[in-house]
């Protein structure tokens, strides 16, 4: 009898247990110490990205037991609203810190804000998106520019100091220049707070204030060596020794001679604080160089440089002529509109300058960090089409075969210029057949370029506009 009471004691006491363990998944949902989970958001909310996509950052969340210490093992789970998009995890389990995180991927067709609900047991949270219209915003974005955006563009440059602080010799040396012999400094000097390197060459015996100044500003954005300006050389021949040169290196990159580097300080600025960089360098020329004609500077530029050569000829009144070898034009043109959608996608390739583009005007646009309006501000500052009546004289060159830098951006200018009825001598443009992104795929322009950055020895400058 004892021993039947004992048997079903045992049973009864095994079917507990096993119904304990069926009720496992369940458990997971008290904290340990007991009581209710408290599901908070950690990080992850208020996102903005294109409908389809998943914003930048994923949902992050944390479980609090009931004394709000991080719960571990609680599951987790995330639920888009109806149309608002999926979670990748659905479901989880918050790690050793209470915290656990998904992928949430927009909506497409549900613009607008969308929600996810994050739970934990009974406690929830809800967390909130914007889906955006790509095409709707590139529209925005890429929309002519106004004469109003052009004058606050004019008002900021207005306001740049561009003037050389604390300037510093860092090296002076014998080199080559073409036939004969040159002295080369390399300068520093402070500009918006930031130490810039640059280059100041000056050919042996020159006479005080005989020789101009011609720049020479680089393509590319792994910097610039000196070496290049022997290029330059060669083609002037005999005629390299009439100028002395500044080479400027520009934010963030390197400056090259010899086995030893020079790195300028800030971070990059394509087409803009490059102009910064330039001009400053420029004035630390004629302010330390005296043989240098005072007055007025030429500009020699190629790709990326031809954009800088531009827009410095817009800002600064000394520039007497410049030389643009396929470089950008305008940043309102559908190339750039291409550009922007391709790289909003799916990021940016390598291409000079859309790197930085995509990190201080694609990226944060699409994510709400800037505006339209400031962002189409960014596009104006980088458009010397839009200030064309300002430019000096221009000789301008590109291939129709040029897969970097489309010929469609000369083709801006010139309607431009035309527009404004500037023509030889005062505005030049060649477009060669067949001819891509290198000076020597564009038969004759080295002879043109020399002609016409030459004139510049009579000591006449070209009329301003």
């Amino acid at each position: 009898m004892s021993r039947g009471r004992f048997a079903i004691g045992r049973t009864s006491a095994l079917l507990a247990l096993t119904a304990l363990a069926g009720c496992g998944d369940a458990d997971t949902l008290t904290p340990p110490g007991g009581g209710s989970a408290t599901v908070v958001l950690v990080s992850g909310g208020d996102q903005r990205a294109i409908g389809g996509r998943p914003p930048a950052e994923p949902i992050v969340v944390r479980v609090h037991d009931a004394s709000g210490r991080a719960a571990a093992g609680v599951t987790v789970s995330f639920t888009p609203a109806p149309g608002n998009g999926s979670a990748d995890p659905i479901s989880t389990a918050s790690d050793g810190n209470g915290e656990a995180a998904t992928t949430w991927t927009l909506g497409s067709s549900a613009l607008g804000r969308q929600t996810l609900t994050v739970s934990a047991g009974a406690s929830s949270v809800t967390v909130g998106a914007e889906a955006i219209d790509l095409e709707a915003e590139l529209d925005a974005l890429f929309a002519p520019a106004s004469a109003a955006e052009v004058e606050v563009v004019r008002a900021d440059w207005a306001g740049r100091d561009v003037s050389a602080a604390q300037v510093s010799v860092e090296l002076t040396e014998e080199m080559a220049l073409g036939p004969s012999t040159a002295t080369l400094r390399i300068v520093s000097h402070v500009v918006a707070g930031v130490r810039h390197f640059g280059a100041i060459i000056v050919p042996a015996g020159a006479e005080p204030e005989s020789l101009p100044v011609l720049m020479y500003a680089h393509g590319g954005d792994s910097g610039v060596s000196v070496d290049d300006l022997q290029f330059v050389a060669l083609s002037l021949g005999e005629l390299s020794t009439r100028f002395m040169y500044v080479v400027p290196s520009f934010r963030s990159e390197p400056l090259r001679y010899g086995g030893r580097t020079w790195v300028s300080e800030g971070p990059s600025g394509h087409w803009d604080q490059d102009i910064d960089d330039a001009l400053a360098l420029v004035n630390v020329a004629f302010e330390s160089t005296p043989e240098a004609r005072p007055g007025t500077f030429s500009i020699l530029g190629g790709s990326r440089g031809a954009g800088v050569a531009l827009l410095a000829g817009v800002r600064d009144p000394r520039v007497d002529r410049i030389v643009a070898f396929f470089g950008p034009t305008d940043f309102f043109d559908d190339w750039i509109r291409v550009i922007a959608w391709k790289t909003a996608l799916d990021g940016p390739w390598d291409l000079p300058g859309l790197i930085h583009l995509d990190s201080t005007l694609i990226k944060p646009l699409v994510r709400g960090g800037i505006s339209i309006p400031e962002a189409r501000l960014g596009l104006v500052r980088r458009s010397s089409v839009l200030f064309a009546a300002d430019l000096p004289a221009v000789q301008l060159h590109h291939g129709t075969a040029d897969f970097t830098v489309p010929v469609s951006q000369a083709e801006s200018l010139i309607r431009t210029m035309e527009a404004l009825g500037r023509a030889s001598p005062d505005f030049e443009a060649f477009i060669y057949e067949g001819g891509g992104h290198d000076f020597l795929s564009l038969t004759g322009a080295i002879p043109r370029a020399v002609e016409f950055i030459t004139q510049t020895l009579t000591g006449e400058g070209a009329p301003r506009r």
